[in-house]
């Protein structure tokens, strides 16, 4: 399951239900940033950290500044919707565009 959404609204879909606007400025000019985050056990390594560094590298290229409260919200979902295949290792990837 993946999390789609913008600032303020968002849902876990399927993979296959996963659509992002052609007119999306991170597919459009490639103004968007990631932080990939490595998942032990069914729990985020160093979450805080990476959402800083998220925030901070929005902010470097002139995004909107990302709402933390939401993507930790949205990652906390995402492991729990996902947990029968994270008993090990596994890593999770947070993409952040300018819509």
């Amino acid at each position: 399951m993946i999390w789609v959404g913008d600032r303020n609204l968002g849902s876990l879909v399927s993979q296959d239900e996963a659509l992002i606007s052609v007119l999306d400025h991170g597919f459009t000019v490639a103004d968007g940033v990631f932080e990939t985050l490595k998942v032990e056990g069914g729990s985020a390594f160093a979450i805080s950290r990476h959402l800083r560094r998220l925030s901070a590298s929005a902010r470097a290229m002139g995004l909107v500044d990302p709402d933390l409260d939401v993507i930790r919200a949205a990652v906390g979902e995402v492991l729990f919707a996902n947990r029968p295949l994270l008993a090990g290792l596994g890593r999770l990837r947070i993409t952040y565009t300018g819509g």
